[in-house]
């Protein structure tokens, strides 16, 4: 059944093709850059041509970047007035949240929110690219009831930073996963975004960044949260 589920989708995926700009280079910021999935993001976007800035901590391992042309503003996203103050004067096209965190109760991915959105609200960003997880927002049924006890209070703050993002008036393109495979696994091009919030898969990083380059300044993924799903996984026993 999500085999054929999935086929249905390439004709989505097939029609993310209606741009809006994005045949010349645009400035654009990615939060998180430096990880694993950033990483795969940041060298798609250098690959394709686009001035790219990260966002990094004073020591945050640039090693996945090593060989990318990319400018970097070097702050803590949980320090709002330092974000502020390192984004004055900036202007981006487009901003990535590729940021993560290990397993944490403290309200990380709300608080990041918080301080992007109030470092940009004077900016014309033209969409907003988030990567959640599966389990936050309208999603949570997706989980039984014990996994997401256990996940509770990162799902909570995930689902405040989609709420803020929503409610920000930037356009906005969340793309929700759910199992990553282990880094390193390569792409397998068959990865598909649904608007179906009740569909749980499996993804690759390299296949994620693939994902984010289709909706990057496209207007059928405008101000829409999606599922990332490969049908490649679908009997991976992860989810």
């Amino acid at each position: 059944m999500l085999i054929q589920f999935v086929r249905g989708l390439l004709i989505f995926a097939a029609g993310l093709s209606t741009s809006f700009g994005m045949e010349t280079p645009h400035n654009i910021l990615v939060l998180g850059g430096t990880g694993r999935l950033g990483a795969e993001i940041v060298a798609s976007l250098t690959t394709a041509g686009h001035p790219v800035t990260v966002f990094a901590r004073p020591n945050s391992d640039r090693s996945r970047l090593k060989d990318l042309s990319v400018n970097y503003i070097v702050g803590d996203l949980l320090d709002g007035s330092g974000v502020l103050a390192e984004l004055n004067g900036e202007k981006f096209d487009y901003v990535i949240d590729a940021s993560a965190r290990g397993p944490s109760n403290d309200p990380f991915y709300s608080d990041v929110m918080k301080n992007i959105l109030t470092a940009l609200q004077v900016r014309e960003v033209q969409q907003f690219i988030l990567h959640g997880s599966i389990g936050a927002g309208n999603s949570a049924d997706v989980f039984t009831a014990a996994m997401y006890k256990r996940m509770r209070k990162v799902m909570q703050a995930k689902t405040e930073a989609e709420n803020l993002l929503i409610q920000s008036g930037i356009p906005y393109t969340i793309i929700r996963n759910g199992v990553i495979k282990l880094d390193g696994t390569a792409a397998t091009g068959t990865a598909v975004l649904t608007e179906d919030a009740t569909k749980m898969g499996t993804v690759t990083r390299p296949d994620l960044a693939t994902l984010t380059m289709q909706c990057l300044g496209v207007e059928n993924c405008l101000n829409k949260t999606f599922h990332a799903l490969d049908a490649s996984w679908e009997s991976d026993p992860g989810y």
